[in-house]
This record gives structure tokens, sequence and C-alpha cells, in this order.
């Protein structure tokens, strides 16, 4: 008898966990570094693209932001390279493709852009000069090969642009936020792409 009431307290314990992480959960998110858009832009040598499927839920109720921060030299940009928010969409699950482009210049600073389903900023420099002076550089998703849930309120890493002008670059898990803060520091310059969801529109002000 208690060893079937042990069960049935387990079994409850499971089933509520997994009814508040799914309520928990307003969207998932994956790469698509294959997509026509990833290839087109690389068979056009433009520079570098960071692609995503999202699916949102409840989209008529959510907003949606998608910036990108800068530092350098350690030292974050006071404004944003680039921002973008959207919501309260018509349908009540809103599918499509985010992203952020870099498009390279051998004269000029690079323009950045941000898109979203039916979206799609003019590419546009940074309001801070970029450094230019580095000597490696790469580019990396934050997971690879696997799709991820979002929270409500939750601010995500979901990419990475990094340069420095060292001769190394060491590899980093940005799931770890310490690792994250290390490659800060080490790196020239670190532009990282981000997402948050919310209720409240004003939130992201």
């Amino acid at each position: 008898m208690k060893k079937r009431w042990w069960l049935s307290f387990i079994l409850a314990t499971v089933l509520l966990s997994s009814c508040s992480a799914n309520e928990n959960k307003v969207a998932e998110i994956e790469p698509a570094p294959e997509s026509e858009y990833a290839k087109t832009f690389d068979e056009l040598v433009l520079g570098t693209l960071f692609d995503f499927k999202l699916e949102v839920q409840n989209a008529d109720q959510r907003w949606v932001k998608l910036w990108v921060e800068r530092y350098q030299d350690g030292k974050k940009d006071v404004d944003s390279v680039v921002d973008l928010i959207y919501g309260e969409s018509l349908d009540e699950t809103d599918e499509g493709h985010v992203g952020f482009g870099i498009i390279n210049s051998e004269t000029d600073e690079p323009l950045y852009f941000l898109y979203a389903p039916d979206i799609k900023l003019n590419p546009q420099k940074s309001s801070k000069k970029a450094n230019l002076q580095s000597s490696m550089a790469t580019w990396e998703y934050a997971f690879k090969d696997e799709k991820v849930s979002l929270a409500l309120d939750e601010e995500k890493v979901l990419a990475a642009y990094r340069s420095t002008t060292s001769n190394e670059m060491r590899t980093v898990d940005m799931s770890d936020p310490n690792d994250l803060e290390k490659m800060i520091q080490e790196d020239s310059e670190v532009l990282l792409l981000k997402i948050l969801i919310t209720e409240n529109k004003d939130a992201h002000y």
C-alpha cells in the first residue's frame, strides 16, 4: 500500500513539473544554417548571416525583441548595434525565420540588419565605429543542431560574432554565463545576438 502511494506521488510530481514547464515555454527556436536565406547570403559572398526558425505560441499576446549588443575590449556599447521589436500577431501561432546579417566591406565599416516574419530592417552602420584592426574572427550559433525552448521574459543569447587582434581564439560554451563573460573580456570585439519575448511591449524599452 505504501509503495503504491509513493509511486502515485512521484507520478503526480512529474506531471505537475511537466505542466509547469509547458506553461513557461512560449516559443521554440532552432538554428537554420542551411536555409535558403543562409545559402543565398553565402553564394553572394556578402558576409555573415545567422538564420533561425522561430515559432511563437499565443503570438497574438506576445512581443518579440531581437537585438545585437557590442563589446569592445570588454566594454559594452551604450546603444545596441541594431534592434527590432514586433508582436501581437494576427495569428495565435506565429512561425517564420528571424536572423541577423553582417555585410562586410573592405574599405568601410560593416552594415548590420535584422529580420523577422514579414519584417526586414535596411542594412545600417553602427552609431559607434567598429574595431576593424583584427587579425582573426569567427562566428557561431549559441546552440547547434537543436531546437531550444524560450520562456517568457527570458533573455537568451542566440549567436556571437567575435574578433581579436591576437593570434588565437578559444572555443566558448555560450550557455555558460562565466564562459561568456571570459569571451567578452578576452576578445577585442564581440557581437551578441539576443532575443526576449514578453507580454508587454513597454518591457522592451
